[in-house]
């Protein structure tokens, strides 16, 4: 069960940490070391731990463990995109969402209620599961000459934690925003955000389309959301993430009055992006070396991204998770410093069955939804059936992905078996002449343009248009 961690400030004095670290320390170290009132004592203190590498081994644990690490974790978890994170995963845990479709309504009928009595009625249930796939370490090394100088001011010790926790805080934070912009960019550019095109021409055409989609989100629909569930996104509920510099051409009151918002609640759930159009990749660079679960933000990506103008995501859209902060430490003693190694370990995923919204300039060409291009995958041919498998791919960036292949009459009336993700089974003695790919996204259906008959080979392109 996941569990949030309280945001915390350090308060505490020089001589507060002292006796704190004595207090929780061992005999040998309570004995030797004293107990201290003002702050002419705190060189007392560190010319006693200075002088004895035991004692200064544990203070320095006990110091980076107890006091500054305790700092870091509030830190980390409570930054900028904190609201957007679900809670501290202990030992592990897989996360399995799970979503609860509508049921059917049925007619009332007193003459089929012998039969329906102890008949089962299966609920819709879908459910995916989101792992823990971020795991990377941030080393620190403390030096005997930061310990030293620890005990030479009244704030020494303060600094020193701010010092460490500055370090790895600022580090993790840069890092935990470019995950949550990592998210939207692969999500809104592999199609899993419904796409809406704004006329860019005139910022009240603009407006109109906002609050046209914030409106109707509230209500009960399948299309604006990866997985096509009936679900919705309350308005208090919806949040807004726009580039800072589109943020910075428009008043706020023209903004917050686009959403049909006021002021106050709009920059409440206004979360900005330094752009749309570039990413550190270097940050990742080793982690994608050894990783499956990172790929690169290609310039093919951050291109399409030029269109983007906003997003409105349902918070549960973000399944990210803090699953493990530790430090790990080691004293090096032919150089006189210490280690420490600070390990985040995340989860770090979409959920397919929130809403979420991509809003595009109406003059990219790949918010065309009248036509989608598909990819022979495959080809193979079997004693009794061939088997072709079809990938929604090709041009179709920012246009829904959320598809399953349908059946029709003219493929059962030849005995061929459709896979909902693509894939069919042609009997050798079928006529697949007739037979052509159809689609289904939303409430909408495309049909392709090359029969089974004509699909030669993997590779082939098959182009998909909207049946009206």
């Amino acid at each position: 069960m996941p569990k949030r961690i309280a945001i915390t400030t350090l308060d505490a004095s020089t001589i507060d940490i002292l006796n704190t670290i004595r207090a929780n320390a061992s005999a040998e170290y309570q004995n030797l070391v004293p107990e201290i009132s003002t702050l002419k004592e705190i060189p007392l203190v560190g010319e006693t731990i200075y002088g004895y590498p035991a004692l200064a081994n544990q203070f320095i644990s006990a110091l980076v463990n107890r006091i500054a690490l305790v700092k870091v974790n509030s830190a980390t978890f409570n930054n900028a995109y904190a609201k957007f994170k679900k809670g501290y995963l202990e030992f592990g845990e897989t996360v399995e969402e799970v979503f609860v479709g509508l049921c059917k309504a049925r007619e009332f009928n007193v003459e089929k209620a012998p039969a329906r009595e102890f008949k089962r009625t299966i609920p819709d249930v879908k459910s995916v599961f989101h792992a823990m796939n971020y795991r990377v370490q941030y080393p620190i090394t403390i030096q005997d000459e930061d310990l030293r100088m620890a005990f030479t001011s009244a704030e020494g010790v303060r600094d020193l934690i701010a010092k460490i926790v500055g370090q790895v805080y600022t580090s993790n934070e840069y890092d935990e925003y470019l995950l949550f912009k990592y998210l939207l960019i692969k999500s809104i550019t592999k199609g899993k955000l419904y796409p809406v095109p704004v006329d860019m021409s005139d910022i009240k055409n603009a407006a109109i389309t906002f609050r046209g989609v914030s409106n109707t989100l509230p209500f009960i629909k399948t299309q604006y959301n990866h997985a096509g569930v009936h679900t919705n996104t309350k308005k208090e509920e919806q949040e807004i993430f726009m580039d800072a510099t589109f943020n910075a051409q428009f008043d706020v009151e023209v903004l917050s009055s686009a959403f049909n918002m006021d002021k106050a609640d709009f920059i409440g759930r206004l979360n900005l992006i330094d752009d749309w159009t570039t990413f550190d990749n270097e940050r990742f660079e080793d982690i994608r070396a050894n990783s499956d679960c990172l790929e690169e933000v290609t310039d093919a990506e951050l291109n399409l991204m030029k269109d983007v103008v906003a997003v409105i995501v349902d918070p549960e859209w973000f399944q990210v998770y803090d699953n493990l902060n530790k430090m790990t430490e080691k004293y090096v003693a032919s150089g006189m410093y210490w280690n420490y190694f600070y390990n985040v370990w995340k989860t770090v995923d979409t959920s397919p069955f929130s809403n979420a919204v991509v809003f595009v300039k109406s003059t990219a060409t790949t918010t065309n939804k009248n036509k989608l291009t598909g990819i022979v995958k495959s080809v193979s041919v079997g004693d009794t059936a061939g088997i072709i498998t079809i990938d929604i791919g090709g041009d179709n960036a920012l246009a829904p992905s959320s598809y399953e292949f349908i059946q029709d009459e003219h493929a059962t009336e030849q005995g061929i078996a459709v896979h909902k993700y693509g894939a069919y089974i042609v009997p050798l003695t079928a006529d697949a002449t007739g037979v052509y790919p159809k689609i289904k996204v939303g409430n909408s259906t495309y049909t392709g343009g090359t029969a089974l008959s004509e699909i030669g080979e993997a590779g082939t392109e098959v182009t998909f248009t909207l049946d009206t």
